[in-house]
């Protein structure tokens, strides 16, 4: 048998037959090992069976892979198939411009991009189970620093989303009663970490992306070219790395780093250019009849979600030789050059420093909300969405730590903001599912905890509004304005 541990050897082999044939081909046979397989894991429940259309004709095949190349796999062979030919195009722009460190670089891109961890890829584009799966974690890099005795001991894991902020360089953490900071972003021999250009509209609140460069329009059809926020960032998938300069916690708090507000993108399968209407990627809205007021939801388990980490504003210098890193302070000119101590040696290093900011995109289920209500301003709008998820943490005994909510306008913004609620564990728990069947009782939930709190309906507390992800916003959080909106909705 042929053994596939790496994306390049699964989706792109130079020397073998790629798998997606392979396994389309072993499936088209019905293996009966894979039947009982199955059967034996999957509980009897018919309603549930009948969803993952698990039947003698083995329809669910085709959701993995089907002659029109929709399944999830057909579209995560297209997305890697694309970002590698489109590296390998400007790789050949370059050296035909005579540009060739350029066409270096982006030949090192192409080597990330083949040597990811295959299993956790297909996790993380919904070919494999995710929930609970370790995909997309990364780690704070001690174990260099061998003059400290527990460096070797110590295990500081994150998921990417929390650790391009706890983990960013320049930002501290405690562990083993001690205090480590994160200078580098970890840099893999003959790899480079891929760039991708964002852009999130300001007309409609989309995150819009693409490899290379920000793209030009919005999926609503607004010009990005004078976003506010746009520019390059970086994944940066192979983790980071410790400091030397160790020290015990004092009166001083460790250093944060605090990453955006996650932002909607798209719903889509990976691969797919835009959204996909009317399907059960992009499921049509339906009205909930359970209110007098025009409620509007859908829910689906392909929702992408994106945040970046833009440091103090101008991002993060990083060496494109050994990954040392800084984030760019206020007013500090941006250097090129700078020497500096390469993290993992110790040694001077005078390599070339790129500003980047760091981003992490990932899928999971969300909850698309529509309430046919005016809202007056942005601050409405927050003041309603944390509602929404404190309701739903009350209402259904969901962990505030496994759900969290952004908004965006599914077209230009003068109509009704559509609120995404989305879980926060790997992949998704189901928990906007819940939701979704159980709207009412969340929003009753939400107003109840407005009215319950005792702070001034012009501000907000941790009793009713504010957590701790939530600090960007505190000041546009208010009680009142958020009771105003759900009395309206429940009316």
């Amino acid at each position: 048998g042929i053994e596939y541990r790496k994306v390049g050897e699964f989706f792109d082999p130079l020397d073998r037959k790629p798998g997606p044939p392979l396994l389309t081909e072993f499936l088209e046979k019905r293996p009966r090992e894979v039947w009982e397989a199955l059967e034996r894991i999957l509980p009897k429940d018919e309603a549930l069976r009948g969803e993952l259309q698990f039947d003698d004709e083995w329809h669910w095949v085709a959701r993995l892979t089907n002659p029109e190349n929709s399944g999830v796999l057909d579209q995560a062979t297209l997305e890697v198939s694309g970002e590698l030919e489109t590296f390998k195009q400007m790789m050949e722009e370059a050296a035909a411009a005579q540009q060739f460190k350029k066409a270096e670089y982006f030949k090192r891109v192409q080597n990330q991009l083949r040597t990811r961890d295959l299993l956790g890829f297909l996790g993380t584009h919904n070919v494999l189970p995710k929930y609970g799966f370790p995909t997309d974690v990364v780690e704070l890099k001690t174990n260099h620093l061998v003059t400290i005795g527990v460096a070797k001991d110590i295990d500081l894991s994150r998921g990417l989303k929390i650790a391009i902020s706890e983990f960013a360089p320049g930002a501290e953490v405690v562990a083993a009663k001690k205090v480590w900071r994160s200078v580098g972003v970890r840099r893999l021999p003959d790899k480079e970490w891929p760039p991708y250009g964002y852009a999130i509209c300001e007309a409609c609140h989309r995150f819009n992306y693409a490899p290379g460069k920000p793209p030009s329009t919005c999926a609503c059809g607004a010009s990005l070219e004078k976003a506010g926020h746009q520019g390059i960032f970086i994944v940066p998938e192979n983790g980071f790395v410790a400091a030397s300069d160790v020290r015990n916690p004092g009166e001083s708090p460790p250093q944060r780093m605090y990453a955006g507000r996650v932002h909607f993108a798209s719903y889509r399968l990976p691969g797919e250019q835009g959204n996909s209407p009317g399907s059960e990627v992009e499921p049509p809205m339906v009205l909930d009849r359970d209110f007098t007021v025009p409620v509007w939801k859908r829910y689906s388990r392909y929702g992408w979600l994106a945040v970046v980490n833009r440091g103090f504003g101008g991002g993060f210098g990083i060496c494109s030789t050994c990954g040392y890193a800084e984030p760019v302070t206020f007013g500090q000119r941006r250097r090129k050059r700078s020497t500096h101590v390469n993290p993992l040696t110790g040694k001077e290093c005078r390599g070339v420093m790129e500003s980047r900011y760091l981003g992490h995109m990932f899928m999971t289920d969300v909850l698309e909300i529509s309430f046919e209500v005016a809202f007056e301003n942005q601050s409405e709008i927050l003041s309603v969405l944390y509602a929404l998820l404190e309701g739903a943490s009350d209402a259904l005994g969901i962990s505030q730590n496994d759900i969290d909510g952004t908004f965006y306008y599914y077209s230009p913004a003068g109509e009704s903001p559509s609120f995404v609620l989305f879980d926060s564990v790997p992949g998704g728990a189901g928990h906007t599912k819940r939701i979704f069947e159980s709207l009412r009782p969340t929003v009753e939930a939400a107003l109840s905890r407005m009215e319950r709190c005792e702070c001034g309906e012009d501000t907000s507390s941790y009793e009713c509004l504010r957590n701790y992800r939530n600090q960007w916003a505190h000041d546009l959080l208010k009680r009142g304005a958020a009771m105003k909106v759900l009395r309206e909705v429940l009316k």
